[in-house]
């Protein structure tokens, strides 16, 4: 019976992996060491601890919905991701600690032995999925897979706001008991997609039209001043030529010109120096600077791309690098720089 009315409540379930392998003495130690990694995070990012609820080699976190939600999607996710990374600096082999962790919203009561209801249910039923699992196993370097409702991603994550590494999350599907075909948002810290996940499937439709088209010879352009030819005009049922003098123009693909490369590179290099002086001056801790740093050595090596997948892998690093110290307010100068470099790539889309 129901002891207490039920209640809007932000889910977190947070969940050691393979932990079952380990012995009784390493599951005791992990338990123990859970509820302080957390409890740290939690205070890191503002949050008002909670009654923890142990479920064994999980806790479980109810936070009041006045939390705001992108200060747990965003400040708690990275404060975690900082934790663990600490913890993993001092502690191998069978006292490691990678988490999956689940994040759902919903209604909550609890009775005389703990809490109950669907939404719950559902959280516990996210952290157990097959696919969170699989992109936490295919990223060894990480310390955390993530797991978003598609309420919450509906409601905050989808609308990219600052700091929650919205282009990282990807689609999956739980299905599961009483649930079938419930989207889920999977994230890995760090990653551009989720290890493991396929790609979603292209939507159908007709078959496309096939088009003839012209040979085009590679190497030197012809030379100015060809006569016979004016135009050709392809197409599925032949070609036809007209007569006259030849206009020729050749282009190359588009991307940014060299003085703009340059002067990306430029200022990458001034973010780095004041980054390492913000970490002199204890403005940043270890974990953010070394994460930045890798955040500008990725739009480095992208800063002259000209496909797509390239564009897009400076434009997430930039993105994610801006996430990094948004939460810093002696850092709002170079936030504003790297907002203002974000817009400047997308200018050059």
């Amino acid at each position: 019976m129901v002891s207490s009315p039920v209640q809007y409540s932000l889910i977190v379930i947070l969940d050691i992996e393979s932990f079952g392998r380990r012995t009784d003495p390493d599951q005791t130690w992990l338990r123990e060491r859970l509820r302080t990694v957390v409890a740290r995070a939690l205070d890191a990012a503002g949050i008002e601890r909670p009654p923890m609820e142990d479920r064994g080699d999980a806790v479980v976190l109810l936070l009041p919905g006045a939390v705001p939600k992108t200060v747990l999607l965003g400040g708690f996710v990275r404060a975690l991701e900082h934790e663990l990374r600490e913890h993993a600096y001092d502690h191998t082999g069978d006292r490691t600690m990678r988490l999956r962790v689940a994040l759902h919203a919903g209604e909550v009561g609890r009775d005389a032995t703990g809490w109950v209801g669907a939404d719950l249910n559902t959280a516990f039923r996210i952290a157990d999925m097959e696919p969170l699992r699989r992109a936490l196993a295919e990223a060894p370097g990480a310390v955390l897979s993530l797991a978003v409702s598609h309420v919450l991603h509906q409601g905050v994550v989808r609308h990219g706001h600052q700091g929650l590494g919205t282009e990282e999350f990807a689609p999956a599907v739980l299905t599961a008991k009483e649930i079938t075909g419930e989207p889920v948002w999977i994230r890995v810290p760090g990653h551009p997609r989720p290890p493991g996940l396929l790609p979603p499937a292209p939507p159908a439709g007709p078959p496309r039209k096939q088009v003839a088209t012209l040979p085009v010879a590679h190497g030197a352009p012809p030379a100015a001043g060809n006569l016979g030819i004016s135009a050709a005009h392809v197409s599925v049922v032949g070609v036809g030529v007209n007569h006259g003098t030849v206009g020729q123009s050749w282009t190359t693909s588009a991307g940014p010109a060299p003085d703009a490369v340059a002067a990306l590179h430029h200022e990458l290099a001034g973010l780095r120096a004041e980054l390492k002086e913000a970490r002199s001056l204890r403005q940043i801790d270890d974990f953010i600077f070394r994460a930045a740093e890798d955040e500008l050595g990725t739009a480095e090596r992208n800063a002259a791309a000209r496909d797509d997948e390239g564009r897009g892998r400076l434009l997430r690093a930039l993105m994610n690098l801006r996430g990094l110290i948004a939460d810093s307010a002696a850092l709002a100068g170079l936030v504003a720089t790297v907002t203002q470099l974000i817009q400047q790539v997308r200018g050059q889309a």
